[in-house]
């Protein structure tokens, strides 16, 4: 155990494994078990272990742990993962060789920990009885090539353990670790939109040619509610979303950067956009859609939601004319949604298909449908001044609150 310790330090390739807080205070606790004479040090860096355990692993597997942290990591295999690492001996005998000192490190036998504490310090061997358990579940060896594997169908970081994120005004890439978990299942109608955006986004997927998508409608009728529907129709194929402000538009080219050699398909999402006529960003997006000197990654396409049809807020000003080329001013303005492939309508619901979307959610509560029911249905819908599939989930929560 002595020698692993000592080549723990010459890890390179997993090193932000090794250095881990968690790990770190593993290393250090087998070395105080086995090195030290002082019974208070070996219990606080005991303590300090399992209190760190607690709060990261909640099976206390450390072994588990550990795995993930390597399936996980953000190192020079998983950056430049791609069939060139095959050929590489040298990087890939070096990932073999630390992959077998981690192998060693969890296979110490955690049990005897107590029983080395007992020998050294027998006037405590009570003490020993009480301090918390953890477990090295290590059955199975790490294994390169299914770690390989991982990095190349789930990429590495944030990217292989969240399937959404925010793309902020500082460059940044941050996951959203409390996903919406919005289905299909869930979106009740619209059922031609939501065909219409799975096969395309599965075309996407499948390596073929997809368009952007532009989801054009009134508040409230399920556009953003289908975009992240549809991730989690797609989780199977480790389809992630990044959502983008209109403000961050400007620095979309950066973005695609970040992503652009990444082993995973991206959807860019951009919500409720609409834009003043001398917004600064309109002219941004224009030309990352279309047009701009850098190309759009192969692994990305475009969502955006908007309740405009021209996404531009159009003065009256504008119709009449002020300036000389007033058609070349109204082609400017329509010509971003041209540059959507797709557009999806989502229209205001009828009364009979609000009170059918109201029948299905009962339905799917558990709640009896009858006259009584649709009456206060269409109440509620009164008051709102609107049909939408949001107003009838809504009346369905408010009135189980009710009962």
């Amino acid at each position: 155990m002595k020698n692993i310790m000592t080549s723990l330090i010459l890890v390179s390739i997993f090193k932000n494994v090794v250095n881990d807080s968690l790990v770190a205070t593993y290393i250090e606790l087998i070395n105080a078990v086995e090195t030290s004479c002082d019974i208070k040090e070996v219990l606080y860096i005991y303590s300090d272990f399992i209190n760190q355990l607690y709060e990261k692993e909640d099976n206390q597997n450390l072994f588990n742990y550990v795995k993930n942290l390597i399936y996980t990591d953000e190192n020079i295999l998983s950056r430049g993962c791609s069939d060139c690492i095959k050929d590489n001996n040298n990087l890939l005998d070096t990932a073999r060789y630390e992959l077998s000192l981690l192998d060693k490190l969890f296979d110490y036998d955690y049990s005897k920990i107590k029983t080395i504490l007992c020998s050294k310090f027998p006037d405590y061997c009570e003490t020993f009885g009480h301090l918390p358990i953890f477990y090295l579940d290590n059955k199975v060896k790490f294994d390169l090539d299914d770690i390989l594997l991982s990095y190349r169908k789930n990429g590495y970081g944030d990217f292989a353990c969240y399937c959404a994120f925010k793309f902020n005004e500082n460059k940044e890439i941050l996951p959203i670790k409390y996903f919406d978990t919005l289905t299909f299942n869930d979106l009740k109608n619209y059922e031609y939109q939501k065909s219409v955006i799975a096969k395309n986004t599965q075309a996407f997927l499948d390596g073929k040619e997809a368009n952007n998508i532009l989801l054009y409608g009134d508040r409230g009728c399920g556009k953003s509610s289908t975009v992240k529907a549809l991730i989690n129709e797609f989780q199977d194929y480790n389809l992630k979303i990044i959502q983008i402000s209109k403000e961050s538009f400007i620095y979309l080219s950066d973005l695609y950067e970040q992503i652009r050699n990444l082993p995973l398909k991206f959807i860019i999402f951009a919500d409720d956009i609409s834009f003043e006529e001398d917004d600064k960003n309109f002219s941004s997006i224009k030309a990352v859609l279309e047009g701009s000197l850098s190309n759009k990654p192969s692994n990305t396409i475009i969502y955006a939601t908007t309740n405009r049809m021209h996404l531009v807020k159009e003065s009256f000003s504008s119709r009449e004319g002020n300036e000389i080329h007033y058609n070349d001013t109204i082609d400017e303005m329509v010509s971003l949604s041209d540059r959507f492939g797709i557009m999806l309508t989502f229209s205001l619901l009828t009364k009979k298909e609000y009170l059918e979307i109201v029948e299905k959610i009962a339905n799917d509560c558990c709640v009896s449908v009858n006259d009584v029911l649709f009456k206060k249905a269409e109440e509620f819908a009164a008051l709102k001044s609107i049909r939408t599939p949001r107003v009838a989930r809504q009346f369905i929560t408010d009135y189980i609150a009710s009962l």
